[in-house]
């Protein structure tokens, strides 16, 4: 009972005005030193977009140094606590942490986890509890994607790791896109194929450092048999991923339609 009354004594005792300054002086510096680097990042982003995905996954490392300088700096150079009373204060947090935070540390053992071996990374397209997006920010508990809608959704760390996690690009910039069309059986197959990969080819979007395939294909819908033709493309930013397939979408049909493909479809169907 006396430790525990010298502990409390001596926990008061650090306690003081002046400390208690210094350490919110210490967190507003921090604050403002990352939110500079934020708008570092945002710069280097706009005058090297090529290099943005290493700009971004560089700042949750970033975040995580300057509050641990923080936290361990305000502990031994502010306050100076006694080893005894470190012993005593750290015994009964932690029981008290342990017991609440019980879901939050899973996640934050998971989001460690995810650092040293990431299924994915700040940049990456990927499905996470449903959600189809790209990665903005990786944090010790949770994971922020935007989706198409621009949507942000928050989804826990611990839940990304129970499930398998389709990643679209895997840190690449670019991301093969898969776009299908259908035509009638009679129409000429060949001439399909070449009309969709010139019209791909022709797309401002399309990355032609890596190939386009076009595949050929049927299927029976309707009573009636089809042929289909699948392109798969890369897009030169995952950003640009429903841009990339409207318009292909809008070059391939346009191809199609003035060759006159849907008009025999026409003529079988009546």
């Amino acid at each position: 009972m006396d430790d525990s009354r010298k502990a409390l004594k001596a926990f008061l005792d650090i306690i003081s005005f002046d400390r208690i300054i210094s350490i919110l002086v210490l967190c507003i510096m921090a604050w403002l030193l990352l939110v500079l680097l934020q708008f570092c990042l945002k710069q280097l982003n706009k005058a090297l977009p090529k290099y943005r995905l290493i700009w971004n996954r560089s700042y949750p490392f970033m975040r995580l140094f300057v509050w641990l300088c923080v936290i361990v700096y305000s502990i031994v150079g502010i306050i100076e606590p006694h080893e005894n009373l470190i012993l005593a204060v750290v015994g009964s947090i932690s029981i008290v942490i342990g017991l609440a935070t019980q879901e939050p540390a899973k996640n934050m053992i998971a989001g460690l986890i995810m650092m040293i071996n990431p299924p994915y990374r700040v940049g990456d397209m990927v499905t996470l509890s449903g959600h189809y997006g790209e990665v903005i920010k990786l944090e010790w508990s949770v994971t922020w994607i935007r989706t198409f809608n621009d949507d942000t959704v928050m989804i826990p760390n611990a839940e990304a790791l129970r499930t398998a996690i389709p990643n679209s690009n895997s840190g690449a910039l670019d991301e093969m896109v898969v776009v299908k069309f259908t035509i009638p059986m009679n129409a000429d197959h060949q001439k399909a194929i070449a009309l969709a990969r010139e019209a791909t080819q022709c797309s401002p979007y399309t990355f032609l450092n890596k190939p386009i395939i076009v595949i050929l294909g049927n299927e029976h819908e309707f009573g009636h048999f089809l042929q289909t033709i699948t392109v798969k493309a890369y897009v030169m930013d995952v950003r640009l991923e429903k841009k990339f397939m409207s318009d292909i979408n809008i070059r391939v049909l346009s191809a199609f339609k003035n060759a006159d493909f849907y008009d025999a479809q026409q003529t079988v169907l009546e």
